[in-house]
C-alpha cells in the first residue's frame, strides 16, 4: 500500500536528521577519543611523577633523619669525652672554626647562629692547651687533654664538633656538631649549662714571676687569719719555709702543720693548749705554682694620682667601666668608694705617680669600698684592681680594701695593720681575691721568724731589707684576710692562671637542628 504523502514527507525528514547526526556524531569522535587518551597518558604520569616523588621524599627523609640521628650520636660522643676531668678543663676556654659559606667563625662570642660578631679568624684555646705539665695540675694526676673532634658513627656516617664557645658571665657553653651521612649534612646547635667545681677556688695565690733566681711566690701570715671557705692557698713551695712540700693540706690533715710553717703562719712558739700549732687558715693550702697570664689591654680614663676622697662608678652594665690611675694614696678617714650598681669596674694601676713603686698606699682608717645602691651585696669580680707592673699595696693601721680582686703578679701585698679595720665588724684588712706575688704580713714580734724572699735578705731594719718588717707593735695582730664565699663574679679569668678547674655540665639551655 503506498504511503500518503505527509507520512512519506515525514519519513525522509527523519532519515535525513539521522544521516546529519552521523555525520556530526563521526567530526567529533576522532578528537574525543585522542583527549580522552591524553588524559589517560597525563593521568598516568602524574601518577609515576608522584610515586616517584613520594619516594624520593621518602628516601630525602630516611637520609636527613639519619644524618640528624649521627649528628645526635657526635653530640652525645663529644659530650661523653667532656666529662673526663682532662678534658673538662677545656670547657672555660673557645674554640670556633671558620665556616665556608660564610668565611667567618660559626658561633662568634655571644654563641648564637649569623648574629654578627662572628670572626675572620679561627678561634682555638683546645688543640695546643696541655696544662699537665704544670705543678697543680699534677697534684691531680688528669694528664693531657686528648679531646676527639670528630670520628665515625655507623657504616656511612662521620661528625665533626666545628665549635664551642663559653660564656663565664652566665657560665653557659654552646656547642656545635656537625654530621654528614650519605651526603646528607646536619648541625646541632645545643646550649648546656658549664659550672667549675669552687671547693679548691684559689682565694690566695702567691705565684713565682719571670724574676729568674729570685725567690718568689712567698706568704708569711705571721700570726694573721685567713677566713673563708674559699679561703684556700696556693703558693710556691721555692719561695717558702720548707721547698719539699709538693701536695696540700686541709685543717686537720696530719701534715697541716708543715704546709702552715711553710707559710710562715705562726711563730715557732704559737701553739693552742692541747700541743698542737695554731692554724688561722681555714681554707687548705697548697704548695704547688700557679703562673700569672694578666690579660694586657688597658683603657680607660686617666685620672692619675688619687690622693682624697673620689667615687668611681661603674655605669657599662654587664661589660666593666675602665679606669686608670697612677697610684692611690690615701691618708685619714677618706675612702675611694667604687659604685658597681650600673655595672663592674676596672682599675689599671699604671705608674705615672711620684712614687712609682707604691700603687696603693692607705693609712689611719682610709679605705677602698666596693658598694652597691640597690639592697644587693656587692660582688668581689666586679672591683678588680690590676697592677701593670712591680708595684706594692702598703696597708697601714686600720685601714681596709674590701669586695674586691687585687692582681698583683709582680709585687707584694705587706699588711703592717695594727688590727682590723673593715666595715662589718670582721677581723680583716683585706676582703677579697688575691693574686699576688708575695703577701708578707707585719713582724710583730722578734721571735716571728724573718722570711724569705727575693732569694733572703735577713736584716733588722724595716725598710731596708723589706722582708724583715721588725717590729711595729708589741701585741699579736691576727687581723688578716677573708675570702669571700661567692666567687662566681672571677670565673672569666680561670683560663689566664693554671687552676687545674674540674667543670662540669647538666641542664640543656637550648637545642636546635641547624640545616647546612
Amino acid at each position: 500500500m503506498p504511503l500518503n504523502p505527509f507520512t512519506a514527507t515525514v519519513i525522509r525528514w527523519w532519515l535525513q536528521q539521522r544521516q546529519s547526526t552521523n555525520r556530526r556524531d563521526a567530526g567529533f569522535a576522532l578528537p574525543l577519543a585522542l583527549g580522552l587518551g591524553f588524559v589517560m597518558v597525563v593521568l598516568g604520569l602524574t601518577m609515576m611523577m608522584t610515586a616517584q616523588s613520594d619516594r624520593i621524599t621518602s628516601w630525602q627523609r630516611k637520609e636527613s633523619g639519619a644524618s640528624l640521628s649521627t649528628a645526635e650520636g657526635g653530640m652525645a660522643r663529644t659530650l661523653a669525652q667532656l666529662t673526663v676531668p682532662n678534658n673538662a678543663i677545656l670547657l672555660n676556654r673557645n674554640y670556633d672554626t671558620i665556616n665556608p659559606q660564610t668565611g667567618k667563625t660559626y658561633l662568634g662570642s655571644d654563641g648564637i647562629f649569623n648574629s654578627g660578631d662572628e670572626e675572620t679568624e679561627p678561634i682555638d684555646e683546645w688543640t695546643s692547651y696541655d696544662p699537665s705539665n704544670q705543678p697543680c695540675h699534677q697534684q691531680m694526676n688528669w694528664g693531657a687533654p686528648d679531646f676527639k673532634f670528630s670520628g665515625p658513627i655507623g657504616v656511612n656516617g662521620t661528625y665533626t664538633l666545628k665549635a664551642y664557645r663559653y660564656d663565664p658571665k652566665r657560665q653557659q657553653g654552646t656547642l656545635f656538631v656537625e654530621a654528614t651521612t650519605n651526603d646528607q649534612t646536619t648541625g646541632i646547635v645545643i646550649t648546656i649549662n658549664v659550672t667549675p667545681d669552687l671547693d679548691n677556688f684559689p682565694g690566695i695565690i702567691v705565684s713565682r714571676n719571670t724574676n729568674g733566681a729570685f725567690k718568689t711566690g712567698t706568704l708569711a701570715l705571721r700570726g694573721r687569719e685567713v677566713l673563708g671557705s674559699k679561703g684556700n692557698i696556693y703558693y710556691n713551695p721555692d719561695g717558702s719555709a720548707n721547698d719539699a712540700l709538693t701536695n696540700s693540706a686541709a685543717p686537720g690533715d696530719l701534715s697541716r702543720n708543715d704546709y702552715l710553717n711553710a707559710i710562715w703562719s705562726t711563730n715557732e712558739e704559737d701553739f693552742e693548749a692541747d700541743g698542737s700549732p695554731i692554724d688561722t687558715v681555714e681554707g687548705k693550702i697548697f704548695a704547688c705554682n700557679l703562673p700569672p697570664k694578666l690579660p694586657t689591654t688597658i683603657q680607660g680614663t686617666n685620672f692619675g694620682r688619687i690622693t682624697s676622697s673620689t667615687t668611681l662608678r661603674g655605669v657599662g652594665g654587664m661589660s666593666p667601666t675602665l679606669y686608670r690611675v697612677e697610684s692611690i694614696d690615701l691618708g685619714n678617714d677618706d675612702v675611694l668608694t667604687v659604685d658597681t650598681t650600673g655595672g663592674p669596674v676596672q682599675i689599671d694601676v699604671v705608674y705615672g705617680g711620684t712614687d712609682p713603686e707604691l700603687a696603693i698606699t692607705l693609712r689611719d682608717n682610709a679605705k677602698i669600698l666596693n658598694v652597691r645602691t640597690d639592697d644587693q651585696p656587692p660582688q668581689v669580680g666586679d672591683l678588680r684592681i690590676l697592677a701593670r707592673g712591680n708595684s706594692q699595696v702598703n696597708l697601714y693601721d686600720r685601714s681596709c680594701i674590701q669586695n674586691a680582686f687585687l692582681w698583683f703578679p709582680i709585687d707584694e701585698l705587706r699588711l703592717l695593720t695594727s688590727g682590723p679595720g673593715c666595715p662589718g665588724g670582721r677581723n680583716t684588712n683585706v676582703e677579697g681575691v688575691l693574686w699576688m706575688e708575695a703577701i708578707l704580713a707585719l713582724k710583730d714580734q722578734e721571735v716571728h721568724r724573718d722570711v724569705n724572699f727575693l732569694n733572703g735578705f735577713n736584716g733588722t731594719n724595716y725598710d731596708q731589707p723589706k722582708n724583715t718588717y721588725y717590729p711595729l707593735a708589741n701585741s699579736r695582730i691576727t687581723a688578716g684576710i677573708a675570702v669571700p664565699k661567692d666567687v662566681s663574679s672571677l670565673m672569666d679569668l680561670l683560663k689566664y692562671v693554671e687552676w687545674p678547674a674540674r667543670y662540669r655540665f647538666g641542664g640543656v639551655q637550648n637545642w636546635q637542628r641547624v640545616r647546612l
